[in-house]
């Protein structure tokens, strides 16, 4: 089964897209950059409805303020034009989960100007308006260059003026991979933790920059805007033959030109207690490498490594493949201009263990895309394609195994792009004569799916009209067969998002009847327990929050709060339930998984320390909370069963609170209502007694949802937060930060709704993240 949706661009560059773990696809084309949401359609949903959403980013587009106007460079420099591109995009990439908002990835965009943008949405990733640039990266290099007292490199531009222009122009770039978890494999939805983003970018003056990009999010508020710093770089070591100071003639003109095409990081190893990756980069000449050791913030650079008998020259690409290997070997593809190269290289020392080379058919047009694929049984398979001639090539996947490279069958995404070649033969009457172009290939954020971009085009004539008559395609096709895919899910850090995609697809290619449903969603959920399980550890109880008395170290607190809340094998159960209801499409209120999600958050906030509890808007919320423990006990009985305790929720509206009401510490308690966990309405002052955890409704009938974490009533526009999979109402960050913004310096910048909101970074129900 294969989803296709038309564009109406052609894309501008290879490996046009790439697809984020939040379940976005980015497409690179010449006048933007294309936003594809897959919107799978549900089991009974009408099958004409779109399955996909567009949004468009203005990526070329730069004001005054952003970027000032270049001059030309004068000829000596060689210029290569980019202060008078187009600024056409020529590669975008996705950043980790963590650092655009409400934990989602950003948007890297390289264009033809040699800028480097990084793009994210404010809240409403499906609106145009939402995105903006929101940082040049181009910036801080010049930042970082400026203030260098000394030039590593040797430069042929002949002012201090052209070699800061040199210095600032980016060639290529890579992001660090996401640093592994301590804790489990994988959560879904959850990190204990996020770490740095780092960007690696190459300079025109030979050098290779380690950016480090932060944003609101990923400093947990402590910067109010985004900012990227240098942390370090280094230049490339010099060959003899190119080392002219003062060249002459062009040939030695052209040996200093020696810039750097491509770059790519590595997945990191954790050893003694640091991280090590190596970072592969391809001049004009040769292939080297560098390992790359990260502790506490700081980047160390290992030697510098050329790997002899490699040249990549302007081919490519280099794919990292994603796992490590035994626990300390990466395994690496290069494409050349004489076939594959594959790699086993060491992660001690970036040197290579082991070399596989295998031919590519003779093919000589540009290797576009390239995709890894990672079934259940572990077998590794590679995916590419070639911009002219993938159709006209036998190979299109081949399998890794000890004994070298085998080719494999022609696999599905191949298949639909001559399957709509054919299509396009026919519709225009060309008799066979036309060709395809592929673009790029990338994997879902599971590795289930593979999307493929493809434009058609006549091969025997000149084709020409205007840009609106343009049309590409994005094929989405499954890599396994969906019984394969049935069977169990893969042990990593996935999303919300991504699991939905999957299991929505799984919906319509493996459930014929309504009837199956309740049982496909038990069988998948005990599938989510075992790739997904709970925190084994020991200490993963009340108890440890004991240990943050003074709240001093809040990433040790959240990270314990995190554990005792979300990792816990009842609430693990429970998100997954309602997870399940939603891409099943199950006609279910869960009340029950979500009271009980509910009341286990407002138990672990019993045992936060008291100091967080000073002011008041924090002790309001711990006053709901103790009303959610009261109501839930008033409800729950001995001989209750499961039945009877939902049945006994869905009339709560109708029973009156028994038990009394917990109040706070005298020196920190308001005096008004809300301090016992009482509110009033805003509209007729009236008493709003706490009977529901979803929904709060006055004695006088005004009825108002509740925020899912604070429980408080949500009684004004703008002020909420939903979540994207289950449309749990919350109160946005904005708000609560206002709520404490006079009274943070008299009582601390650490409180109850800091920790509350900022570990909940994803919906506690079912693992979604935010939309506004």
């Amino acid at each position: 089964m294969t989803d296709v949706t038309e564009f109406k661009c052609w894309p501008s560059c290879v490996d046009a897209i790439d697809w984020s773990q939040d379940g976005i696809i980015a497409l690179a084309s010449d006048e933007r950059v294309e936003l594809l949401f897959p919107n799978t359609v549900s089991f009974d949903r009408d099958q004409d409805a779109p399955q996909w959403q567009h949004v468009s980013l203005r990526v070329p587009l730069f004001s005054s303020a952003e970027l000032a106007v270049k001059e030309p460079s004068p000829l000596s420099a060689y210029s290569i034009g980019e202060e008078i591109s187009s600024s056409v995009p020529i590669a975008i990439a996705w950043s980790s989960p963590g650092l655009a908002k409400h934990q989602r990835c950003a948007l890297a965009t390289l264009t033809t100007n040699l800028v480097l943008s990084i793009w994210s949405a404010d809240g409403k990733p499906q609106e145009e308006s939402s995105w903006s640039r929101r940082l040049i990266v181009n910036h801080a290099l010049k930042r970082y260059f400026l203030s260098s007292t000394t030039n590593e490199s040797i430069n042929s531009a002949p002012t201090s003026k052209e070699q800061m222009r040199l210095s600032t122009r980016v060639r290529a770039f890579a992001w660090a991979p996401a640093l592994p978890c301590s804790g489990p494999n994988g959560i879904i939805g959850t990190r204990l933790s996020y770490d740095q983003h780092i960007i690696a970018v190459a300079t025109d003056n030979k050098q290779v920059v380690f950016v480090v990009v932060d944003s609101p999010t990923s400093t947990l508020g402590v910067n109010q805007g985004w900012s990227a710093e240098v942390r370090t770089h280094f230049a490339l070591t010099p060959d003899s033959e190119s080392c002219h100071h003062e060249p002459i003639f062009f040939e030695d003109m052209m040996k200093q030109q020696t810039h750097i095409s491509h770059i790519t990081w590595s997945p990191w190893v954790h050893r003694d207690k640091c991280y090590r990756s190596v970072v592969v980069y391809a001049t004009n000449k040769d292939v080297r490498a560098r390992t790359i050791t990260y502790t506490d913030h700081r980047i160390e650079l290992g030697a510098e490594i050329v790997y002899q008998g490699i040249q990549l020259r302007y081919d490519g690409p280099l794919k990292w493949y994603p796992e490590v290997q035994n626990g300390s070997t990466f395994r690496l593809a290069l494409f050349t201009g004489t076939g594959l190269v594959y790699l086993t290289i060491s992660a001690h020392d970036a040197s290579i263990i082991k070399q596989v080379v295998h031919e590519l058919d003779g093919r000589c047009d540009l290797i576009s895309a390239t995709a890894w694929d990672i079934d259940q049984q572990r077998t590794v398979r590679l995916h590419f394609s070639s911009l002219l001639s993938t159709l006209q090539s036998p190979t299109a996947v081949l399998e890794v195994s000890s004994g070298g490279l085998t080719s494999l069958p022609s696999p599905n995404w191949r298949d639909q792009i001559e399957n709509n070649l054919v299509l396009f033969s026919v519709k225009n009457d060309l008799k066979g004569n036309s060709k395809a172009k592929v673009w790029g290939l990338t994997t879902s954020p599971l590795g289930d799916f593979i999307a493929a971009c493809s434009s058609v085009h006549p091969s025997d004539m000149i084709e020409y009209g205007p840009p609106s008559e343009r049309r590409g395609t994005i094929a989405i096709s499954n890599l396994r067969l969906y019984s394969e895919l049935r069977k169990s899910f893969p042990v990593r850090h996935v999303s919300a998002e991504g699991i939905i995609f999957t299991v929505k697809k799984l919906v319509e290619n493996t459930v014929e009847e309504s009837d199956q449903m309740p049982a496909f969603a038990t069988e998948i959920q005990d599938k989510l327990m075992q790739a997904y399980p709970p925190c084994q550890d020991p200490n993963s109880n009340y108890s440890i929050l004991a240990t943050y008395r003074d709240a001093s170290d809040l990433i040790a607190l959240l990270n314990a709060f995190k554990k005792i809340t979300f990792l816990n094998v009842n609430t693990l159960r429970d998100r997954y339930t309602i997870l399940l209801s939603q891409a099943c499409n199950i006609a279910s209120s869960n009340m029950l998984p979500r009271t009980l999600i509910a009341h286990r958050l407002a138990t672990a906030l019993q045992h936060l320390p008291s100091s967080l509890f000073q002011t008041p808007f924090s002790a309001e919320i711990f006053a709901h909370h103790r009303q959610l423990i009261s109501l839930v006990d008033s409800l729950i009985k001995p001989d209750n069963s499961p039945s009877e305790l939902t049945e006994n929720l869905d009339v709560a509206n109708n029973v009156s609170r028994q038990s009394p009401v917990a109040t706070v510490d005298d020196t920190t308690a308001r005096t008004d209502p809300a301090t016992l966990g009482e509110d009033t309405c805003d509209f007729c002052s009236a008493p709003i007694p706490f009977t529901d955890p979803t929904s709060a409704i006055c004695t006088k009938g005004h009825q108002f949802p509740r925020c899912g974490l604070s429980l408080l009533p949500i009684q004004a526009p703008g002020i909420t937060k939903y979540c994207g999979i289950c449309s749990t109402p919350f109160l946005s960050e904005e708000f609560v930060t206002a709520q404490e913004v006079e009274v943070q310096e008299e009582f601390g910048r650490f409180t109850l709704s800091r920790v509350l909101f900022l570990a909940c970074d994803v919906c506690i129900y079912c693992g979604g993240k935010y939309v506004e």
